[in-house]
């Protein structure tokens, strides 16, 4: 049976004057079955199905307020209006949501525009692999933080997406663009943010928490996979990867991150931008008037720690590195501290080690005096642990009395008793 578009276009081309041979050819179909759709009754055309009357009706407008909030889950939103009442099924509703969810997902960018010092949006993402000397690669990872008004840009790198790190770059932004935003908008950040919970909302990290409330802005997320809700298309990362890293080399971690600031002082901070039409680097000086001011505020102290065991070869492993501890301590457990970029290790109540924080994974850290004078040993079999050679100072040793072979000889002959 044809569908009732075959019939309209076989109708169609007869208006057109073709004969049935023609149609036939034309559109790969048998000339009886032509012949029949010509002379027989047309396809039965169905008209939309009658809406039954919804239950839903009082919840609207209730529904419509938590979509916009961000609550697209239909099990969450049955439990929310079962709360309120509704007595309708639970396939009602996603009937409901169902065209809303892909209307959404269509709808156009809508671009709004922030006053000055309002907002600032920061993607942060991997960049690629990064050839270190020696043969070692690492991953890349940028970095930027956009003024919403001026776009005026600050740019890092780090080879690790640490909390830690990742604070720290907030302050080296908020500093080099010359005071802080009250929004910041993020996307789908996973180290600023825990999860969603059985309500859509979101959960912070408490030290990114802490972080926000200390510097007093307020953190603002996008739905997953749609950073178009942020307002604007400024990819930030899409920008620094096809402007910036194309066909760019650099010695080390540090002098990449040299260049990009001198990149973003020269390049995207002094260029005239597409939307706004003006000197990004014109429009940021006045927009600094409206940031808020860091003030005196030292840096905030994150701190982050853990237990570990030390290896027997004195060694704690934290990120991919191995940081040393003094020998003694070789299968001991400590508590690892993290804090300011340095690794302090503790036992006992006493910082036993304190070492800066590698720059890059596979790393051995020695600290002078933790390894010397360290017991030599080595592993049994099947495992088994061998206690370390215990290397003796003798003072006063007795002689021993030297004699001939030839009494050796005698004595294997048994002529010596």
């Amino acid at each position: 049976m044809l569908r009732g578009r075959d019939v309209d276009e076989i109708e169609s081309l007869r208006g057109q004057g073709l004969s049935i041979l023609g149609i036939s050819q034309l559109m790969g179909i048998d000339r009886k079955t032509v012949r029949k759709y010509l002379l027989g009754p047309r396809v039965p055309r169905y008209g939309p199905r009658q809406s039954r009357i919804s239950l839903l009706g009082p919840y609207e407008d209730y529904i419509k307020q938590r979509l916009a909030a961000g609550v697209w889950n239909a099990v969450v939103l049955l439990r929310e209006l079962r709360e309120r009442g509704y007595a309708g099924h639970y396939t009602i509703l996603t009937d409901y949501i169902r065209p809303l969810r892909r209307e959404a997902a269509n709808v156009a960018v809508r671009r709004f525009e922030t006053p000055p010092g309002k907002q600032a949006q920061v993607d942060w993402g991997i960049l690629g692999d990064m050839l270190l000397p020696g043969g070692s690669r690492v991953i890349l990872n940028g970095f930027v933080m956009t003024l919403g008004n001026s776009r005026g840009m600050y740019l890092d790198f780090s080879a690790d997406q640490k909390l830690a790190t990742f604070l720290s770059m907030h302050e080296r932004a908020f500093e080099a663009l010359g005071g802080i935003p009250q929004q910041i908008l993020y996307d789908n950040v996973k180290t600023a943010k825990l999860g969603t919970d059985a309500r859509g909302e979101v959960v912070l990290h408490p030290a990114f928490a802490d972080f926000a409330r200390y510097w007093g802005f307020e953190p603002r997320f996008c739905r997953p996979y749609r950073a178009q809700t942020k307002g604007k298309v400024e990819s930030g990362i899409g920008y620094v990867r096809k402007n910036f890293l194309c066909g760019r080399t650099a010695d080390d971690l540090e002098d990449l991150r040299r260049q990009g600031w001198a990149w973003a002082e020269q390049v995207a901070n002094a260029r005239v931008h597409g939307t706004t039409h003006r000197v990004v680097r014109e429009a940021w000086e006045e927009e600094k008037a409206h940031l808020m001011p860091l003030g005196p505020r030292p840096a905030f102290v994150f701190t982050e720690e853990e237990t570990r065991r030390v290896s027997r070869d004195a060694f704690v492993h934290y990120g991919g590195c191995r940081y040393s501890v003094p020998w003694p301590l070789a299968g001991k457990e400590v508590t690892v501290v993290i804090t300011g970029g340095r690794l302090c290790i503790w036992r006992a109540g006493q910082n036993v080690a304190s070492h800066d924080l590698a720059d890059r994974k596979r790393l051995s850290v020695v600290a002078p005096g933790h390894h010397e004078g360290i017991p030599a040993g080595g592993s049994g079999r099947c495992g088994r642990k061998q206690k370390p050679m215990l290397h003796l100072l003798v003072t006063g040793a007795p002689t021993v009395e030297v004699r001939s072979l030839s009494v050796y000889e005698a004595v294997a002959q048994g002529g010596v008793r």
